[in-house]
């Protein structure tokens, strides 16, 4: 193994000669002429001239062998060779085992060459100091257009319209107390000389409090006073509110209102006779704010739906405007009214929008366009950073019209392929000596796979394994 190590860094260090001359110092130990002969292949196919220098007499042994190989033979030397005797099989295969291992070495070393050539990669950032520019344009997205027109502001816009149905609930937030009103009999007294009638819908009070009661139905025909007994008759009354506290026992008096010019009427709940029934609870109901949320929140759901369903058709390049958007509400279902009471109250609604769009490539084309005589000769617009915010837009049956505000970053113009061609084959020092005397970059990054010794390190020499990536501070 420590042979095939010296031949691999013998090798890369032909890979690394850059003047097309190289002396190589051969060692003494574990090293054959068959590897010489690798390395001379080597500087063959580089186009380099390579130059063996021996550390000891046997390395000095192998490289005048090597160039005995390479001088004609003589006649005689010929004729000897012709003369000699057929080997015997054990130099046979001492031969077929030779040329195997010389097989094996070159193999190694192609793998080797291969392996720095197409393995490694590098990656190199470049951070940029940007200009910001900003700028208002008007635009227009039409559906009659067929391209980006930079001059009029136009780019091809698309009529979409979509229906979409969804539901939403939210817990109520009205409050209300319900419940029932005490009724019963209660007498009816005349003290009057004359018999008397009571009105339907007759209000009396039940003394000493603000309670109300009315008359179900009208009482008529109750008799005069006879003597000292007044006159009596049963009617029945209702609290005209819900509540316990409308529900009176045998012996409460009232005081009647609609006749309270007329001292000699009175009520009272005889003997036997009581108002009851009447309850009250505090409940939740639907609010009017629980409707107007459960509208304002589904509608806004309903409408990114909507652009989901444009742009799962149009391409996710497709851009709404969603202040451009027209929504008309086409069924709309509470579950539950104002005032009624409810444990959940949900919205059904279907809704039909109706906008017009356009690609984000052509607005940054027609931007691309606008931006042209403003951007400094040496400059352009960073990739990706420019924003565009449509201002003000107006739908119209066929166009969409807004401003189209642009928020952009100019950078110097960078050369991408003449850094990748000037870093191959560098190593980590002349390549970060070379991107630092760049003068139009802030600052880099230089990054090598594999990590090897300093000595082995390279840039690849395929410039398609280096990368360069832009970026702005």
């Amino acid at each position: 193994m420590d042979g095939h190590k010296h031949l691999f860094d013998l090798m890369l260090q032909i890979a690394a000669a850059e003047n097309g001359e190289i002396t190589l110092d051969i060692p003494e130990e574990n090293f054959n002429l068959g590897m010489l002969k690798v390395l001379r292949e080597k500087a063959r196919r580089e186009n380099k001239a390579v130059r063996f220098n021996p550390t000891g007499p046997r390395s000095h042994r192998l490289v005048d062998s090597l160039q005995e190989e390479r001088l004609p033979e003589s006649k005689k030397e010929k004729e000897a060779k012709e003369a000699a005797p057929a080997p015997r099989w054990g130099w046979r295969r001492f031969g077929i085992v030779f040329s195997a291992v010389i097989g094996l070495l070159l193999l190694l070393g192609a793998g080797a060459f291969a392996a720095i050539y197409y393995l490694p990669k590098a990656e190199v950032i470049l951070k940029l100091s940007p200009i910001p520019l900003v700028k208002e344009i008007s635009a227009t997205a039409d559906t009659a257009a067929q391209k980006v027109d930079g001059a009029l502001g136009v780019v091809p816009g698309t009529l979409q319209t979509v229906e979409e149905t969804g539901t939403k609930s939210t817990p109520p937030t009205g409050t209300a107390t319900i419940g029932v009103k005490a009724k019963g009999a209660v007498t009816f007294v005349n003290c009057t000389d004359t018999p008397a009638t009571f009105a339907e819908g007759a209000q009396i009070k039940a003394e000493g409090t603000s309670l109300t009661y009315t008359l179900d139905t009208a009482v008529s025909e109750v008799p005069a006073i006879s003597g000292a007994t007044c006159g009596t008759k049963v009617g029945n009354v209702t609290a005209t509110k819900i509540g316990s506290d409308h529900n009176k026992g045998e012996g409460t008096e009232f005081d009647f209102i609609s006749y309270a010019n007329e001292p000699a009427y009175n009520v009272i709940l005889a003997s036997g006779q009581s108002l009851s029934g009447g309850s009250s609870e505090d409940v939740t109901v639907a609010a009017a704010t629980d409707h107007t949320k459960l509208l304002d929140e589904l509608q806004a759901e309903l409408v990114e739906k909507a652009k989901a369903t444009i742009q799962s058709r149009s391409g996710i390049d497709e851009v709404v405007v969603d202040a451009a958007i027209k929504t008309e509400v086409l069924e709309k279902t509470y579950s539950h009214a104002v005032g009624e009471q409810a444990e959940n109250v949900s919205l059904t609604m279907k809704v039909k929008l109706t906008t017009i769009t356009y690609t984000g490539t052509n607005i940054q084309e027609l931007v691309a366009q606008a931006l042209s005589t403003l951007v400094p000769a040496g400059f352009t617009l960073f990739p990706g950073e420019t924003e565009i915010e449509a201002l003000d837009p107006q739908l119209q049956e066929t166009k969409l019209s807004f401003r189209a505000k642009i928020s952009a970053l100019v950078i110097p113009e960078i050369d991408e392929e003449k850094i990748k061609e000037a870093l191959a084959g560098r190593n980590p020092q002349s390549a970060q000596d070379y991107l630092g005397s760049l003068g139009d970059i802030e600052s880099f990054e230089l990054k090598i796979w594999p990590n090897l010794p300093g000595s082995l390190q390279r840039v690849p020499r395929n410039t398609g394994r280096i990368t360069v990536r832009l970026e702005t501070e």
